[in-house]
């Protein structure tokens, strides 16, 4: 989905969980300074918010693989 949209997976990671609006932070994990730098780049560079094809994309997988928890 990140390679159809033009997105790096950290991109499309980082960007749907900024745009969630129940979650108040997000927490990265960087083994490396370059993965870091990939976080942060990710959080200054994509789109804000993501396009509503990200989007539909997201609700697309999301009614095909549903979340457990929600019956």
């Amino acid at each position: 989905m990140a390679k159809k949209h033009g997105l790096t997976p950290v991109q499309l990671a980082l960007g749907f969980v900024r745009d969630r609006p129940f979650v108040t932070s997000s927490i990265v994990g960087a083994t490396s300074v370059a993965q870091l730098k990939e976080n942060i780049n990710a959080f200054i560079t994509t789109e804000r918010p993501l396009s509503p094809e990200v989007e539909a994309d997201f609700e697309s997988i999301f009614k095909r693989y549903k979340d457990p928890a929600i019956l």
